[in-house]
Parts: structure tokens; sequence; C-alpha cells
């Protein structure tokens, strides 16, 4: 299978010719958050699309994982990290994370769903607080990555 990671930065989001790619990201967190999880669509789908980064992952030219990066106040955040349950356990999370970790720097964080937390401690983020907190009525607890900008896992494709 061929695998393409693509990249929107924060203006490219924005412009029309990129729009499906968006439209592409926004499909793969519909099936995750809100068909799987139960999210309501006002909830994920918060009007900041637009002026935030996102990965996409493609397999054979078939969305199947998405990631969005966002700057924020405290730093840089990373969220709406999603993989269809069809591709689940096959590395596609860790790839979509690793390359958003070469992508940021300064303050990186996650707001790491707690059935998650053990996914993002392997990859070497760590709790900042242990206090459980509720998003969307699914515990969360935040995590910073602590370790600077990584290394990509593969090439990250821009749109031109």
């Amino acid at each position: 299978m061929e695998q393409t990671v693509i990249h929107l930065d924060a203006q490219a989001s924005s412009l029309a010719t990129n729009q499906g790619y968006l439209a592409l990201c926004q499909q793969v967190r519909r099936s995750v958050f809100v068909q799987e999880q139960g999210v309501s669509e006002a909830i994920d789908f918060d009007g900041k699309d637009r002026s935030c980064g996102h990965l996409l992952l493609l397999l054979d030219d078939e969305a199947v994982g998405t990631l969005r990066i966002r700057t924020t106040a405290e730093g840089t955040k990373l969220e709406r990290i999603a993989v269809l349950s069809s591709c689940r356990g096959q590395g596609f999370g860790e790839l979509l994370v690793r390359c958003a970790l070469s992508l940021v720097e300064g303050n990186v964080y996650i707001h790491a769903q707690v059935h998650s937390q053990g996914f993002y401690e392997k990859l070497g983020f760590v709790v900042e607080d242990p206090t459980i907190y509720y998003e969307a009525n699914i515990p969360h607890r935040t995590m910073i990555w602590p370790h600077g900008r990584g290394a990509s896992p593969c090439i990250v494709t821009r749109p031109s």
C-alpha cells in the first residue's frame, strides 16, 4: 500500500485549492469522534479548522488518519488525532504524531483521552497534571512533549 502524509499549514488550510484535503481530514474525524465516540459535531467542528495546520494520512489515496496542529496561548496543541478503526494497530497514529512533532517547536502539548494515555507515554509524552477533566464527556489528561523537535519518520508532502 502506498502511504502519503500531507501537511496543510495554517495558511494553506484556508485556501480554496486545499478544501478537498481539509474535507478528507474532517471525514476521518467524523467517523472516529462523531460516529464512534458520540462527540457532537458542534464540538468537533469548532470553526477553527481553517486557521490550524493539519496532517492527512492517505493509504492508496484513501484518507485513513488525521491530526490537527493548533497554536494556543499555552503553545502548540496536537489535537483531533484520529485513525479509522479499520486501520488501527498498524502504527499510523504514531506516524502522524511523530510527523507532527517534526514540524513544531516550543511548548507542545495534548489533551489525551485517558484510555489513550499509554499510547502517548510510549511516544514520550508525560502527564503534566494527573487531574482528569472531561471534554465532550470523555475523560482527558493534559500531557506535554518535553523532548524538543522530533525527526520526521517519513516524507511529508505539502500541496502546491
